[in-house]
């Protein structure tokens, strides 16, 4: 008898820590690169859609995006680089550099804030966001390593093939670059140095800019031709390309740090 006043003890012991447990709801946190994103005040909740909604300013700030309110139109924008993301309030279509777009959800107003959904803002911004609902946290990384294809490796975050004869490495220049692609005049196949340059480039920077890179660069034909020095502005990657003088065969293309400021030259 005893033994089993014990053992319907330690069962009902086990049901109310379980019943406890089942009653503790874990808060939504939101991480972004590793960092757990503070909200002073409204926190962010999940909406009717399943979807994390986060007060608008605190997850642009994080994620390095301005952020404009136009009451009038009830819309949020935010703007990053040449990026421009705009979402309605009650809507579940979007604006995303200027092509229309349909979400599962939409914005919303509560308490007299804008709330938005994390994966469309994050997502918006090349970032990548992964949910765990065991700890009901939403992960986002601004940084994702790049997908490594077969014959190529990955050198400062570009996909560079492995055949190539153009030169590529990381370099930091005193801080100034993050990589540094070399053409050289006496190298075999310039024509194919010159198009990896370019197809390099275009995987971060706007096509526009890579166009006049390459227009610039090209202009030495001959190995005793002076190129001076230019720093092209992209407005994609918010990075300026470095073009380096040249005196000689070889022609240097830096892709320079976020840090980096031509105004402080």
């Amino acid at each position: 008898m005893k033994k089993i006043s014990l053992v319907l003890a330690i069962m009902c012991i086990f049901m109310m820590v379980t019943s406890v447990e089942a009653a503790i709801v874990l808060p939504l946190r939101v991480e972004v690169d590793g960092e757990r994103l503070d909200f002073p005040d409204e926190q962010p909740f999940i909406d009717a859609n399943g979807r994390t909604q986060t007060p608008a300013r605190f997850i642009a700030e994080k994620l390095g995006a301005n952020v404009t309110w136009n009451g009038k139109e009830q819309k949020a924008v935010f703007e990053k680089g040449s990026n421009k993301l705009v979402l309605y309030i009650g809507k579940k279509d979007y604006e995303l550099n200027g092509q229309k777009k349909t979400m599962d959800t939409a914005a919303l107003l509560k308490e007299g804030r804008t709330f938005v959904p994390a994966r469309y803002v994050a997502e918006a911004f090349d970032a990548v966001v992964s949910w765990d609902p065991e700890i009901r946290t939403v992960y986002i990384n601004t940084k994702p390593k790049p997908t490594k294809k077969e014959g190529t490796e990955i050198v400062a975050g570009f996909e560079v093939p492995l055949d190539t004869k153009l030169v590529a490495i990381e370099e930091d220049w005193g801080g100034i670059s993050e990589a540094c692609f070399e053409v050289n005049l006496l190298r075999a196949n310039l024509e194919g140095q010159w198009d990896d340059l370019r197809q390099i480039l275009l995987q971060k920077c706007d096509s526009s800019t890579v166009d006049e890179v390459m227009a610039y660069v090209m202009q030495k034909k001959e190995r005793e031709y002076y190129l001076p020095d230019k720093f092209i502005y992209d407005k994609k990657s918010g990075r300026y390309i470095w073009i380096k003088e040249s005196f000689m065969e070889d022609v240097n293309v830096f892709y320079c740090s976020a840090s980096f400021d031509i105004s402080e030259e």
